[in-house]
């Protein structure tokens, strides 16, 4: 499933990222090609149930996020499950 990734980077910083649809998982990375791996692993890492994604039309007008660019970021809930892909 494609979630909406807020994705911002302040002068001298690594990328910074996070899910409006997942609150409190926040990523980073030094290189932007990076980061869909690492907010990948935030998400599963974040050990919550993954909702439903929104749309980034839903978050668009958002105040919160402003001054930043928004990516779609592939995340697979069934990876984060024992029994999931690449789980035991």
């Amino acid at each position: 499933m494609l979630y909406p990734l807020y994705v911002w980077k302040d002068e001298g910083s690594a990328y910074g990222g996070c899910f409006p649809d997942l609150p409190g998982v926040f990523t980073a990375a030094d290189e932007l090609t990076d980061l869909p791996l690492m907010a990948q692993e935030a998400v599963l890492a974040h050990g919550e149930p993954i909702p439903a994604a929104t749309t980034i039309d839903h978050w668009r007008n958002d105040a919160q996020f402003h001054g930043g660019f928004w990516m779609l970021v592939e995340i697979n809930p069934a990876a984060g499950r024992p029994g999931g892909p690449g789980r035991g």
